[in-house]
């Protein structure tokens, strides 16, 4: 059944097989992240679609023994496409199975297999992750900026926002930069302009050593 990210919480426990598509992929990371912190008492095995295509009996078989999954277990399959759908299949309408499956997925056409027997399935979530906009991404800034306690101008904020090309996991990145270098030097608006510079892109270690150099 189709659902939108913001009704998903609920099915954290009760739901064991998902479809996260769409071209977000901060967001499908964070809320797979979601789903394993929820369920940390689980093991968790991450697969791309490519090595099970590669290696599906080995797979299957591992999962039908028992020796893949003596416990609770979530499996992310990554990078997923049409082609894997027989495999979900046939482990969906598995029994006793004590498995979750997250599968992960790029953008999906309405014509999609995949899509479609996730979208139809009122046992099975479906979730489309769209591009971020600038409110959403203000937000993650805010958020970020209140949690660290960091005091930034709103046109800074702005700026770093602008300069994450709609990508939140970019946008991170920058804040961290930030919030790394304002432990040691004052955060101007030149500051922001030369940390978020994707020209220069800045590592961790050159903020280190600069900040030791002062």
């Amino acid at each position: 059944m189709i659902k939108k990210l913001n009704e998903i919480k609920n099915f954290y426990k009760n739901n064991n097989f998902y479809l996260f598509y769409g071209k977000n992929d901060g967001a499908k990371k964070e809320e797979i992240e979601n789903i394993i912190l929820v369920n940390k008492n689980k093991s968790i095995s991450k697969y791309d679609e490519k090595y099970i295509l590669t290696n599906s009996e080995n797979f299957l078989t591992d999962i039908y023994s028992g020796s893949l999954f003596e416990n609770e277990k979530i499996i992310v399959i990554n990078y997923a496409t049409d082609k894997i759908l027989k495999i979900i299949e046939e482990i969906i309408n598995k029994k006793d199975l004590n498995i979750s499956i997250i599968v992960e997925a790029s953008s999906l056409e309405k014509k999609s297999k995949i899509r479609n027997f996730f979208e139809k399935n009122k046992k099975l979530i479906c979730v489309a992750f769209y591009p971020d906009n600038q409110e959403i991404l203000l937000k993650i800034a805010h958020n970020f900026l209140r949690e660290k306690k960091i005091v930034l101008s709103q046109s800074n904020i702005n700026l770093i926002v602008n300069r994450s090309n709609g990508d939140r996991v970019l946008l991170k990145n920058e804040l961290q930069k930030i919030e790394f270098y304002s432990k040691k030097n004052k955060i101007t608006t030149e500051t922001v302009l030369k940390l978020t510079n994707l020209a220069e892109n800045f590592s961790m270690n050159e903020l280190v050593d600069n900040c030791l150099a002062k």
